[in-house]
C-alpha cells in the first residue's frame, strides 16, 4: 500500500473515531507516514515500506480496532528500526532506563547484605538515571545520523492534501 494512501487511511479513521486512545494510534501512524512521506528516501527504501504497509493489512475493520492497529503499529515501528534504521524519538532513553531498573535492582539485591537496603533504592535509581544518560546519548547520536522519526502533528494543519 502507498504511503499517501495509508496516511489517507488513517485519516480518515480518526475523522471517524471518537474514542481518545483510538484517536492517539491514529495520530502516530499519521506523524510517522507524514515523517517518512518527507524523507529523502531510496526508491528501494520506499518499495520496502510499501511492501511492509501490504502485509500489515491496515485496510481492515478488526472488531477491536483500537487493540489490532496498536499491534500493527508496533510492528511497523519494529520493521523501520531493524530494516531503515529508523527509530522514535526517546527510543533509546526508555530502553535504557527500563535496562538500568532491571540492572540496578539485580545489583541492588547482590549487595544489599554488605550494604543496607538503602542501597536498593540507590542501585534502582542510580540504574534509572545512568541508563536514561547513556539512552539519552544514543538518541542524540540517532538524530545526528537523521534516523529518527519525529512525530509533529500540527493540530492546524489539513491532512487532508496528503
Amino acid at each position: 500500500m502507498k504511503i499517501n494512501k495509508t496516511l489517507n487511511v488513517f485519516l480518515n479513521f480518526k475523522n471517524d473515531s471518537v474514542e481518545k486512545n483510538e484517536i492517539k494510534i491514529y495520530d502516530k501512524y499519521i506523524a510517522i507516514l507524514s515523517d517518512l512521506k518527507h524523507r529523502d528516501l531510496t526508491q528501494t527504501h520506499i518499495q520496502l515500506i510499501e511492501a511492509e504497509l501490504d502485509t500489515l493489512n491496515l485496510n481492515t475493520n478488526p472488531d477491536d480496532r483500537k487493540k489490532y492497529y496498536k499491534q500493527k503499529l508496533s510492528e511497523f515501528q519494529s520493521f523501520l528500526k531493524d530494516r531503515l534504521a529508523l527509530v522514535s524519538e526517546g527510543h533509546y532513553t526508555s530502553i535504557g532506563a527500563g535496562t538500568g531498573i532491571v540492572l540496578g535492582s539485580i545489583i541492588s539485591v547482590l549487595f544489599q547484605s554488605l550494604l543496607g537496603a538503602y542501597f536498593l533504592l540507590i542501585g534502582i535509581n542510580g540504574g534509572i538515571i545512568l541508563g536514561a544518560i547513556l539512552g539519552g546519548f544514543m538518541d542524540s547520536e540517532a538524530k545526528k545520523q537523521g534516523r529518527v522519526l519525529i512525530p509533529k502533528i500540527d493540530k492546524n494543519t489539513d491532512y487532508k492534501k496528503a
